[in-house]
Order: C-alpha cells, then sequence, then structure tokens
C-alpha cells in the first residue's frame, strides 16, 4: 500500500479541506496567463487595465498559496523541521510576490525603492524555489508517479524562459513562463485533489 493510500487521521480544526485547497489551485492557475497575455504592462508601458493586470497576479499567486497549504497539510514534503520552514518560506515568498503584483500595477510610484525590490526579487524566487519543493516531494516519497513532477514545471518556468529568450529572443520566450506555471500549478491542484485520505495536522 502506498503512503498516498493509507488512512491517515483528519483534523477538524482546519475548516477548509485539501480538496478544496486543490480545486481553488486548479481554478485560479490560469489568472496569470490571461493577465499577462491581455492586461499586464508591455515594454515597461503602464498597463491600460492596471487594477484587472494586478488582480490576475494575485489570485494566481492565491492559487498557488492554497496548493502549497495543503501539500504541507499532506506531509508531501515530509514531516521534520525542515519541511515546515521550507512551507514557510514558500509562503512568505509567495505572499511578497503578491506583493509586487499590487505594487507593479497600482504603485509604480514605488519604483527604485526597497520595497518594490524585495517584492520584485521575491517573484522569480518563490517560483524557483519550487525545484527544492519538488526534490523535498522526492525524497519524501509520499507522492509517487505524475505527481512528482508539477512542482518542478514551476520551478524550471524561469530558467526554461531565460535560456529560450537569450536564444531566440525575449518576445519569442515570453509565452514559456506563463505556460509553465499554469500547467504546474494546475496539476499541483490536480494532485492534491487526488489524493486520497486527507492528512490535516498541524502546519
Amino acid at each position: 500500500m502506498s503512503a498516498q493510500e493509507m488512512v491517515l487521521p483528519n483534523n477538524n480544526r482546519f475548516f477548509i479541506s485539501n480538496r478544496t485547497l486543490g480545486v481553488a489551485g486548479m481554478i485560479l492557475s490560469p489568472a496569470l496567463f490571461f493577465a499577462s497575455f491581455f492586461f499586464a504592462p508591455q515594454f515597461d508601458q503602464p498597463s491600460p487595465y492596471p487594477l484587472i493586470a494586478g488582480l490576475g497576479g494575485v489570485l494566481y499567486l492565491l492559487g498557488a498559496m492554497a496548493s502549497a497549504t495543503a501539500m504541507r497539510n499532506l506531509r508531501v514534503t515530509g514531516n521534520g523541521t525542515g519541511a515546515k520552514i521550507l512551507y514557510v518560506v514558500q509562503m512568505i515568498g509567495l505572499f511578497l510576490a503578491m506583493w509586487f503584483d499590487v505594487l507593479e500595477n497600482s504603485a509604480r510610484h514605488l519604483r527604485g525603492s526597497w520595497v518594490f525590490f524585495v517584492t520584485d526579487m521575491a517573484y522569480p524566487f518563490s517560483h524557483v524555489l519550487m525545484i527544492i519543493v519538488g526534490i523535498a516531494v522526492v525524497r519524501a516519497k509520499v507522492w509517487r508517479g505524475w505527481r512528482r513532477i508539477p512542482a518542478f514545471l514551476v520551478g524550471l518556468a524561469l530558467p526554461s524562459f531565460i535560456a529560450l529568450s537569450v536564444a531566440f529572443g525575449r518576445e519569442n520566450g515570453s509565452f514559456i513562463f506563463p505556460l509553465f506555471v499554469t500547467v504546474g500549478f494546475f496539476t499541483l491542484g490536480l494532485a492534491v485533489f487526488t489524493t486520497k485520505n486527507e492528512r490535516e495536522e498541524d502546519v
């Protein structure tokens, strides 16, 4: 019997189930894709729809937070102190990245400030961090098969974008990042949703 098929105790202190968090991750995963192609700033020019552009990024990152929280509840990255620290770092990075989406589209006068710089750096950091999350998933051996792949898709989105931009130009490579993270976070939410017998313990 695999780890994900084991009957694990539930804890009623969590009022949002892991399956619900997985659904949220799937539903919200395309928000950045649509915001990037239809409403985001282009070539350092302000977006004509800043509120919609910012909202798309915020919703996308809320979905990422939902999947990350469900993964923590299910202990798919492990059950020790390292896994707990990794989750906290994830959430801090995603929260700061969310603020970048807000600032970029509604407070561009803050460009050059330390707040803008920190939140800007949190965006790539929180995504590349998913490579470490993927390694933790593999080592924990709770998820097997295809469920091990989604975190790596998200983590490799930025390196893939950089490589393609260098090889073919930024305009030609710009579709890779939103495509990778959309597929990655959608399948991550699906992995959470289809994991049997939730384990909702102390985070």
